[in-house]
C-alpha cells in the first residue's frame, strides 16, 4: 500500500494528514518542538507508523508524495532571527524602505512604523540609472560598487540584497553587481530583485528582495536537515512545500525562492475548505476558518476564487510584495492568554501561551490562564482525552487560575469567569471575521462557515450563530484541516512581468512577447517539476486598473496571447470585474495595464483528500454516546452525551448540547443545534 502525507507545523501543534491508497485517511498531532521543527515532525511520523502497525522506514518507504508546511522562515522574521543582510540600490534612493507606501484606515489610530527590515547604515547607494522605458540612462559605476561589496564584507553581513530603479525592464546593472559580488564576496549570499520579484512598484519589489535574502540560509539549512531526516528514515523521493501562493513546490526550487515560505501554512486554509464546500453543500462561497493555540486564520473565497494580494505584510509590518493568498489573523487561539486590563475590562490574547509550556491545564508551568483553560472548566473538553488520551488535562489547575487571575479581579465565580472568556474570545473572532466580510461588502450571512484547527470546533456553532449563518462544513479530520488542504492543492508557480500599456494605445507586440517569455518559464517550471503535459494548466492574467487608481485588479485574459478582438474583451472584463468588485464602472474611461502573469499549475493529487467515504448502519440516525459529562451553556449546568468520532456512521445525526469527540479536536453542539455525519464522513451543522 502507498500512502500521501502532509505534515503541517504550527506554533502549539504539528499536524499529519496521511492517505492510504486505499482511501481511508488519518490524522495525527503532536506537540511543535520550537528549538527544532523536525522532531516535532520525525515524532508525528512515528505517530502515524504505529498505529498502521509499520514502522517509520516502511511508512516512508511506502510514501509516495510528502508534503510539508514550514514556520521556519515566519518564525525568524517575527523573532528578529535572520541573518544580517545589506541591501544596495540606485544612488539616491537609500531611503527606499523607509518611505513606505501606506493607507491609514483609521485616521484616529496613531500606529507607528517600525525601522524598516535592513537599517539604513547597511543600505548602499550605487550610482546608475535605467529608464521607466529600460534604457541606460548612466552607466554602473563599477569602481564605487567595489568599493560598496568591500564595506559589506568589513559590516560581517550574510547576505545582501540588490534591488535597483527598473530593474524589472532592464535587469543588465543588477546582473553585473551579482557577478562582482561572486567575484569579490564569494561567501556572500545574494538576491536579485529581477528575479526574486520583477514587478513595478519598488517598495514591494524591494522589500521581498530583502526578506528573500535574509532567510535565505535559515531556510535551506532546515530544508537540507528535514530532507536528510526523511531520507535516513527511507523516503526517498524530494518533499513537497507549501508556498504562500496556495500551492506547492519542490524543495529544490523552494531553496531558490524562499520567500515563498513565509506566512505559507494557513494557505491551504481555503484550499481545503473550498473543495469541501463544492463537495458536501455545492457552495462556491466559503468563509474559511482555521484556529490553533496561537492564532484565529480567516479567509473569504467567493465563487470559487481564493483571493491574493500583494499587498501581505509579515512580522512588524514587513511587506513581503508577493502574490500571496490573502489570509488575515488574529490573535485568537487555543492558547490565547485570558488577562484582566488596567480598566478592569477583561481581555483575551494576542499573548500566548504557545507549545511550551502551554495552557495551565498542560501542567508545563504556566501560570496564565488561557481559552483552553476556559474550555476545559466550562466542561467543553474531556481532560482524559485530548490528544486521544496521550496527554492529560488538569481541570483543578485551570479552574484555580481562572479563578485567581480573572474571577478575583472581577467578582465573578470561576464558572462565570470562564464562560466570560469563552465569550469574549468569541467577540473578538466576530469583529474579526466581519473585517473580512460586512467592511469588505460581503454579507456573511450567504456564505457556509468551514474549516478546522484543533480549537475551532468548541467555538464554531457560536461563531455561525453571532454571524447568522445557518450552514457549517467541518472535515471529518477538521483538527488538521490545513494538513488536508495541502494533499488537494497543486503544484504550482506564478510567472509575473511588468509591461504598461493602455487600451487608447495597446502595445501588442510588447504584451504578447511578454506572455510567450512567462509561459517559456512555466513549461520549464513544469519539466523541472516533472509534470507531464496532460497535468499541467496554465491561466493568463493582466493587472488593470483606471487612470490615477493606486491599486490594480486581476482580470483573466481570454486567450493566452492578445489580439486586437482580444483586447476589448479584455476591457470589458475588466469594467465588469470592477463594477462587482466596488459597486460601479467607468465604462468611458481608458485602462490601463501594468502586469502580465501566468498561473502555472501542475496536478498531482489522486483523489479527494476529503472523501472518506463511512458505512451507514440500520440505527444511523441514534448513534450511541461512549459517555456524559456536565457543562456550562450560560444558565445552568447541562447534562450532555458525548460521541467518539470514529464511531459515528453515514447518515447518523446529533442534537445538541452534545460533543463529538475525536483525537484532535472537540466539537461543541450548544443547545439548539445538529450535526450529521455525510456519505463522506464529514460534518454538516445546523444552527
Amino acid at each position: 500500500m502507498t500512502y500521501r502525507i502532509c505534515v503541517d507545523v504550527g506554533g502549539t501543534f504539528t499536524d499529519l494528514y496521511l492517505r492510504a491508497e486505499s482511501g481511508n485517511a488519518d490524522s495525527f498531532k503532536t506537540s511543535t518542538t520550537p528549538d527544532d521543527f523536525t522532531l516535532g515532525i520525525v515524532n508525528s511520523v512515528e505517530k502515524a507508523a504505529d498505529s498502521y502497525g509499520v514502522t517509520v522506514r516502511e511508512l516512508l518507504a511506502d510514501t509516495e508524495q510528502f508534503v510539508h508546511g514550514t514556520t521556519v522562515s515566519t518564525n525568524a522574521i517575527i523573532e528578529g532571527t535572520t541573518r544580517d543582510t545589506a541591501l544596495i540600490t540606485t544612488a539616491g534612493f537609500r531611503d527606499i524602505l523607509w518611505l513606505r507606501p501606506e493607507i491609514q484606515k483609521n485616521t484616529y489610530e496613531w500606529r507607528p512604523f517600525p525601522d524598516p527590515f535592513v537599517p539604513r547604515e547597511s543600505t548602499y547607494g550605487v550610482t546608475e540609472r535605467i529608464t521607466a522605458e529600460g534604457d541606460i540612462e548612466t552607466e554602473l559605476d563599477e569602481t564605487q560598487l567595489r568599493d560598496i561589496i568591500e564595506q559589506i564584507r568589513d559590516d560581517d553581513v550574510t547576505a545582501v540584497a540588490v534591488s535597483l530603479l527598473w530593474s524589472h525592464t532592464n535587469s543588465a546593472h543588477e546582473k553585473r553587481i551579482g557577478e562582482l559580488l561572486d567575484e569579490l564576496a564569494p561567501e556572500l549570499h545574494y538576491a536579485l530583485s529581477h528575479e526574486v520579484n520583477p514587478t513595478i512598484r519598488e517598495h514591494r519589489r524591494t522589500s521581498s528582495t530583502a526578506l528573500d535574502a535574509a532567510v535565505y540560509e535559515l531556510v535551506n539549512s532546515y530544508l537540507s536537515r528535514l530532507s536528510h531526516e526523511l531520507r535516513s528514515r527511507g523516503f526517498e523521493g524530494d518533499p513537497l512545500i507549501i508556498t504562500a501562493n496556495g500551492g506547492v513546490m519542490g524543495s529544490e526550487e523552494v531553496a531558490d525562492s524562499p520567500i515563498w515560505t513565509v506566512d505559507a501554512g494557513p494557505t491551504m486554509l481555503p484550499v481545503a475548505t473550498r473543495q469541501l464546500a463544492k463537495s458536501e453543500l455545492d457552495s462556491n462561497d466559503v468563509i474559511a476558518l482555521d484556529m490553533g493555540g496561537t492564532s484565529l486564520d480567516m479567509c473569504v473565497v467567493t465563487d470559487g476564487s481564493i483571493p491574493r494580494s500583494t499587498d501581505a505584510v509579515v512580522g512588524d509590518h514587513y511587506m513581503l510584495g508577493i502574490d500571496k493568498v490573502g489570509i488575515k489573523s488574529i490573535g485568537s487561539g487555543g492558547g490565547s492568554i485570558a488577562w484582566v486590563d488596567d480598566g478592569n475590562l477583561l481581555r483575551v490574547g494576542p499573548e500566548s501561551a504557545g507549545a511550551d509550556p502551554g495552557p495551565v491545564c498542560y501542567r508545563r508551568g504556566n501560570e496564565a490562564p488561557t481559552v483552553t483553560d476556559a474550555a476545559l472548566v466550562l466542561g467543553y473538553l474531556n481532560p482524559e482525552y485530548f490528544l486521544g488520551g496521550e496527554m492529560k488535562l488538569d481541570r483543578q489547575a485551570a479552574d484555580r487560575a481562572i479563578r485567581e487571575r480573572i474571577g478575583s479581579r472581577l467578582g465573578l465565580p470561576p464558572l462565570e469567569a470562564a464562560y466570560s472568556i469563552y465569550g469574549t474570545t468569541i467577540q473578538d473572532m466576530v469583529n474579526g471575521i466581519k473585517t473580512v466580510t460586512i467592511e469588505q461588502g460581503i454579507d456573511p450571512r450567504n456564505y457556509v462557515l468551514s474549516g478546522g484547527g484543533g480549537a475551532l470546533g468548541t467555538f464554531v456553532v457560536e461563531l455561525a450563530r453571532q454571524l447568522q449563518i445557518d450552514e457549517i462544513a467541518l472535515p471529518k479530520d477538521a483538527g488538521v484541516v490545513s494538513s488536508i488542504g495541502g494533499l488537494s492543492s497543486d503544484i504550482r508557480q506564478d510567472f509575473v512581468s511588468s509591461v504598461f500599456t493602455d487600451s487608447e494605445h495597446f502595445d501588442h507586440d510588447a504584451v504578447n512577447d511578454t506572455l510567450v517569455d512567462l509561459e517559456s518559464d512555466a513549461r520549464a517550471f513544469f519539466d523541472r517539476a516533472g509534470i507531464e503535459r496532460a497535468d499541467q494548466s496554465l491561466s493568463f492574467y493582466a493587472d488593470a486598473r483606471y487612470p490615477q487608481q493606486m491599486d490594480e485588479l486581476q482580470i483573466e485574459l481570454p486567450v493566452s496571447r492578445v489580439g486586437a478582438d482580444d483586447e476589448q474583451r479584455l476591457v470589458e472584463r475588466f469594467h465588469d470585474r470592477h463594477d462587482s468588485t466596488f459597486g460601479y464602472a467607468m465604462p468611458d474611461e481608458s485602462v490601463e495595464f501594468l502586469k502580465w502573469r501566468v498561473d502555472a499549475r501542475g496536478s498531482t493529487d489522486d483523489g479527494d483528500p476529503l472523501s472518506t467515504p463511512v458505512s451507514p448502519t440500520s440505527d444511523a440516525s441514534d448513534p450511541a454516546p461512549y459517555a456524559e459529562r456536565e457543562a456550562y451553556f450560560g444558565e445552568s449546568m447541562l447534562t450532555c452525551p458525548a460521541y467518539r468520532s470514529e464511531r459515528l456512521t453515514a447518515d447518523c445525526s446529533i442534537d445538541g448540547p452534545a460533543f463529538i469527540d475525536d483525537e484532535n479536536t472537540t466539537i461543541v453542539l450548544p443547545p439548539d443545534s445538529e450535526a450529521t455525519v455525510t456519505d463522506a464522513g464529514n460534518y454538516l451543522i445546523r444552527t
